[in-house]
């Protein structure tokens, strides 16, 4: 094999290997996952601790009745935003496959 061909090869295998890093990666789903749900633990912790003598409609977390108040079919907003959002996760992972 002379060395150009070596060379060439080389640079295509580079080449492929820094395309295929910008494909799919789980293990960013899974750390992205975590995240989400380290932050949705923390506002409940939050919420249960700091909080004990409000329940969720006085002061400040008032605006969650209306985010659980059924708007049809017993379907909440609340409920409708999270199936958005997994809705939109997995568009994203479709369309990267």
């Amino acid at each position: 094999m002379t060395r150009r061909r070596f060379l060439d090869r080389t640079r295509r295998n580079r080449e492929e290997q820094a395309r295929s890093g910008k494909s799919f990666n789980p293990a960013t789903m899974i750390r992205l996952a975590f995240f989400g749900v380290a932050l949705v633990v923390a506002a409940a912790v939050y919420v249960g601790f700091w909080r004990q003598g409000e329940t969720i409609y006085d002061g400040p977390w008032g605006l969650m009745q209306r985010l659980i108040t059924p708007l049809f079919l017993d379907i909440n907003a609340l409920e409708l935003i999270v199936m958005a959002l997994v809705a939109l996760v997995a568009w994203r992972i479709w369309r990267r496959l």
